[in-house]
């Protein structure tokens, strides 16, 4: 029985990346995802840049993606705000699917390589009420950590029980509604403290990442972009 679930969040689809060199890095990362997901985890692949796996050019991606659980939608509202966006795509999931059915809800930023299962097993044995984290990133050229933000939770991954990640969606819908000036670490932070929601914490998520943006506007997959978490 799968008892708990993973929502793994995506824009295929970017201005700054005409070609679509994105789904193939996509394809990887979800490749190995799928191969160090413990088997209790129910994986759904959401994205808010397509509306059907027929408008990707990548064949890996489809091969990945292929019979898996999927929600596409093409709305995305988080252009100027990625984190927004993944926000979106969260209420709208639970809009459409029945969270309860799962004991734990992880939230995945789709675009890193995962080294191992170490975050889904902390999760899977998770008796507090969330999973936090906020570690230093460090380029993995140079080997020095990029500044750690104060008041706020790292988003790329974090997980709860179902009924508070259920609580945390009518709450970041809210916040959305009003406009806030808040980014996505800093809402999470705001209804985990403000809630006194119990966590435990991660020192480090074994994630390799792209920050793409540290070369310019133009999606680049040079070495110098490349930070692990």
């Amino acid at each position: 029985m799968k008892t708990d679930l993973l929502l793994a969040f995506s824009s295929f689809h970017v201005d700054s990346d005409p070609n679509c060199g994105r789904e193939d890095e996509y394809a990887i990362c979800y490749e190995q995802l799928l191969r160090i997901l413990p088997d209790n985890y129910f994986v759904i692949f959401v994205d808010n840049t397509v509306k059907d796996i027929n408008e990707l050019k990548s064949d890996r991606l489809k091969n990945v993606l292929g019979q898996r659980c999927k929600f596409f939608y093409d709305d995305n509202v988080g252009k100027t705000n990625k984190g927004l966006g993944e926000l979106d795509m969260l209420i709208r999931v639970k809009k459409t699917f029945n969270l309860r059915d799962y004991k734990t809800v992880s939230y995945l930023t789709g675009r890193r390589i995962i080294t191992c299962p170490y975050v889904f097993d902390k999760v899977s044995e998770l008796k507090k009420d969330a999973i936090m984290s906020n570690p230093p990133v460090y380029s993995l050229e140079s080997g020095n950590a990029y500044p750690t933000g104060d008041n706020l939770y790292n988003d790329m991954f974090f997980a709860m029980k179902t009924e508070s990640m259920i609580d945390y969606c009518d709450y970041a819908q809210m916040q959305i509604s009003q406009k806030t000036s808040c980014g996505s670490e800093q809402i999470l932070y705001n209804f985990v403290n403000q809630s006194n929601l119990e966590y435990e914490w991660i020192e480090s998520l074994g994630f390799i990442r792209n920050d793409w943006e540290l070369g310019g506007t133009n999606y680049s997959k040079e070495k110098g972009n490349a930070q692990w978490i």
